[in-house]
């Protein structure tokens, strides 16, 4: 994305990459967007729009500036979106930060501006900007920002929230604070001159820097800055045949892990602009920038020729327009290299083969390429217009075939070829997750990957076509192409895996849950490990290690081993693609607990293959929506061993999904029993069998039916079960529309963000805190994140509350935690992030959880 090319690129030859990083068929341009792209050719403006995170942007205005105006626009997102909740999905933290990253390009597909981050991570809800900048890293973050401008070079700066606290979210003022230091460091030589080493970077100031002011209901938040500069961009496009409000409904509603489809707007719509930068806008926002070719010394002949192109193209047959472009590129390659020159060129190219009608692809039926394997090429042209175009010649790595194949009309061409990988080639694996994360951001050590959205292809051909004596190199990446019966044809992303890849479950185990079952009194974790090639009699060796422990095992366990003491047993295995291979492991056999010793076992799997042995331990995760491309990534699967006393009562949990959470499998490690309930289990006579329900994180938002069900679940409670709600939301984004308590209290956004916030316990005799566990402040210790968010308040006098804990400087709040008897049992309404905590093995949320299912039974209110 950010590769500027050498200048010979500029002259002799043409390059068009196009990624199609999509999981739909290739986009096609029709004449009416060509047409459009013609006039983009006279449009130099370029706009940079920053701020925090995935779903923060605003779409109808980047739709205004790159589909109306045709400024080249783009968006500087700080964060992946890591640390948000997922409402589609279970994926948290990281993944859930590939998943946003997937959406954000699917919306730029649609709104048509470009996608850029900096290595900041979304570490959750942050109060104010000095804790964002602290965990981030506030000169690591500037400098990404102050790279982005250098490399954009936007000419204009706009923000999505003011720098102060009513942003909201200290991610979002952060974004404001670095984006308005960027606009001046940019600018200072003597600020980040490392920058200077790269090709082409050089200081860059922008004209201007504004506040795209909040409007609210037409109400503009003025407050800090002058009088605002207001525009409409709510215009109708009949090229594109919508306006801005209808494509930014179809880019905002990629956010689907977030919920935030929204209905197409139409009409007017006003953005307000405060100045905090540079010199303010009076009639325009590129008051005072030449966003034509004027701004070009000596550009007048390639305006000139420019609009000849435009006026002559033909929209029947826009192959009339190709020589004209062929020559329109001659006339660029001539002009004084730069940026602007270099994007020109790319925009001709593109359009060459556009008009030209050129298809050209390079696909596999391969999932994945496989290390020490092959895979299949089919290279597939065709010419569906009557340009007069050869193929040259076709590449691939060290494949390079030349053809001189005068292409005819709307015929296809099909060249095929094997191609080997390197058993030593480097699985894939998305950049900025190559390295350990630093605290509060990612670790990207080649500068020039900073700022981009995702890895470039693996495997990238060539196609060299001939078009009036110009060569013209039009790249594609390598996809996995397959038909699905219900979807028809699907393009996906083809990475490089592992031969073997090797994974242990569960992520927890509990090794002290009393009174314990067969299950809990000698947990397993399974050990498995998949062939990705084929091998007759192939030597296997799977180790489970923990750090000064370690036992080999070939098809079943060895006995338990003594501390730093090893057995070695081969396994001979015929390899199969998609062979999986399991192990069941007594933790007993591989766990010690000793101080010094992680309490994580991890798992390596060796093999011997043609004299060589390699080692395994990575497992490849791949996460599939239907609305963005497949995602395939590598990490090392542990198993984090919970050795402390867990005491429950009880047996039998019902539990009501949510919006994404992985409590369930927590409570089975519990040694409960555990259904999953749909809207039709949600019967009296269903609920008896129950010691306990537990309605997922937002379910209450997620399912209207539960509104349905609030007497049967009330009478549940009523006849003495217990019933647990984990936090729901009461806003605008996700409001509440059904009953959940029996009792009254509000739902409010207040949160304690610290997850070291000192917990107070206001009610120590209350039974939540003393049956079966006895609940102290270490039980607090080791959370991640956050505490408590969307707790209660207001609530009616029935209910105990027996914690309190707040953020620094803060009123203390009790709301993180409300429990009323009602008839014979109990409800709870919990804000505490259990959805975080059990998933990442902290002892005491699994104790108090316990404790939670385990209230005793009363009398009749």
């Amino acid at each position: 994305m950010f590769k500027l090319p050498g200048r010979l690129a500029a002259m002799a030859l043409l390059a068009v990459s196009c990624l199609q990083a999509t999981a739909q068929a290739p986009e096609t341009d029709n004449s009416a967007t060509i047409y459009r792209k013609l006039e983009k050719l006279n449009v130099l403006g370029n706009v940079l729009y920053i701020a925090a995170h995935p779903d923060d942007e605003n779409n109808r205005l980047l739709a205004y500036l790159a589909r109306g105006k045709q400024y080249k626009t783009g968006y500087l997102s700080l964060t992946r979106g890591d640390g948000g909740q997922n409402l589609i999905g279970t994926e948290q933290g990281v993944e859930l930060g590939l998943v946003r990253t997937q959406e954000l390009l699917a919306a730029r597909r649609i709104d048509g501006a470009d996608q850029y981050f900096s290595r900041a991570y979304d570490f959750g809800f942050s109060k104010n900007a000095d804790e964002a900048l602290a965990i981030w890293n506030h000169d690591k973050i500037l400098s990404d920002v102050v790279w982005v401008i250098r490399r954009v070079r936007p000419d204009i700066i706009i923000t999505r929230f003011p720098g102060d606290a009513r942003a909201g979210h200290g991610h979002h003022w952060a974004s404001t604070l670095l984006a308005n230091e960027a606009f001046k460091a940019a600018a200072d030589s003597t600020r980040f001159p490392e920058q200077f080493t790269y090709g082409g970077v050089k200081p860059w100031q922008a004209k201007r820097i504004m506040w795209n002011a909040y409007n609210f209901g037409g109400n503009v938040d003025t407050s800090g800055g002058g009088k605002p500069f207001k525009l409409d961009i709510g215009g109708y496009n009949a090229l594109l045949g919508e306006n801005y409000g209808e494509i930014a409904a179809d880019s905002r509603s990629q956010h689907k892990t977030q919920a935030f489809g929204v209905a197409r707007q139409r009409g007017q719509a006003f953005e307000y602009f405060i100045t905090t930068g540079g010199e303010a806008p009076r009639n325009d926002l590129m008051d005072g920038v030449e966003t034509g070719w004027e701004r070009i010394k000596n550009a007048g002949a390639v305006q000139a020729a420019i609009n000849r192109i435009i006026n002559a193209y033909n929209f029947v047959h826009p192959e009339y327009s190709v020589d004209s472009l062929v020559s329109l590129q001659q006339l660029l390659a001539k002009m004084p290299f730069n940026e602007i020159i270099s994007r020109k060129l790319q925009e001709v190219n593109e359009l060459i083969l556009q008009c030209s009608g050129l298809f050209a692809e390079a696909t596999t039926g391969n999932e994945y390429a496989v290390q020490g394997g092959q895979f299949k090429v089919n290279f597939s042209v065709n010419k569906r217009n009557a340009a007069n175009i050869t193929l040259k010649a076709v590449r691939l790595g060290a494949f390079d075939t030349s053809l001189q194949y005068s292409l005819p009309l709307n015929q296809s061409f099909n060249l095929t070829n094997v191609f080997p990988v390197d058993i030593n080639r480097p699985a894939s694996q998305p950049y900025w997750l190559a390295n350990a994360m630093e605290t509060g951001s990612y670790t990207v050590n080649n500068q020039v990957y900073i700022g981009k959205n995702e890895n470039d292809p693996e495997f990238t051909a060539q196609f060299v076509f001939t078009i009036n004596g110009v060569d013209l190199l039009v790249n594609r990446p390598v996809q996995f192409k397959y038909v699905d019966p219900a979807k028809g044809e699907m393009y996906e992303p083809f990475p490089v895996i592992t031969p073997v890849i090797v994974s242990v479950s569960p992520n927890v185990v509990l090794t002290n849950v009393q009174p314990g079952n067969e299950f809990t009194r000698n947990p397993m974790i399974k050990v498995q490990y998949k062939a990705n090639f084929s091998g007759k009699g192939i030597p296997v060796q799977v180790r489970v290690a923990q750090a000064g422990f370690s036992v080999s095992m070939g098809d079943s366990v060895l006995s338990s081993v003594a501390a730093n003491k090893k057995a070695v047993k081969d396994t001979v295995v015929d390899m199969e693609p998609g062979r999986e291979i399991m192990l069941n492991v007594p933790v007993k056999d591989m766990y010690v607990q000793q101080k010094g010793l992680e309490n994580k076992l991890r798992v390596e799997v060796m093999i011997n293959r043609d004299g060589h042995k390699y080692v395994y331990t990575n497992y490849l995760r791949v996460i599939k929506y239907d609305h963005i491309p497949n995602i395939a990534y590598n990490y090392r699967d542990m198993v984090k061993v919970v050795p402390d006393e867990v005491k429950t009562k009880g047996r039998t949990i019902g539990y009501i999904n949510g919006a994404g959470d992985r409590v369930p499998q927590a409570l089975v490690q519990m040694g409960y029993e555990v259904k999953l309930l749909n809207e039709a289990d949600i019967t009296a006579d269903n609920l008896k069998q129950f010691d306990a329900v537990i309605t997922g994180v937002r379910a209450h938002n997620v399912h209207e039916y539960l509104d349905a069900k609030y007497d049967v679940l009330m009478d549940y409670v009523h006849n003495g079960g217990n019933l647990i709600v984990q936090y729901n939301t009461n806003t605008g984004g996700s409001p509440l529309k059904v009953r959940m308590a029996p009792y009254p209290f509000l739902i409010t956004t207040t949160r304690v963000t610290d997850e070291n916030a000192d917990v107070k316990f206001l009610l120590p005799d209350h039974p939540a805190l003393n049956f079966p566990n006895k609940i102290t402040t270490a039980d607090f210790k080791d959370w991640i994140q956050e505490r408590s968010t969307y707790q209660g308040e207001q609530a009616d006098s029935h209910y105990a509350m027996p914690l309190a804990m707040a953020d620094k400087g803060e009123a203390v709040s009790n709301g993180s935690l409300l429990i009323s008897p009602y008839g014979k049992g109990n409800f709870v309404y919990t804000g505490l992030v259990f959805f975080r905590q059990l998933p990442a093995g902290v002892s005491g949320a699994y104790r108090l959880m316990a404790n939670l299912i385990a209230l005793p039974s009363h009398k009749n209110n």
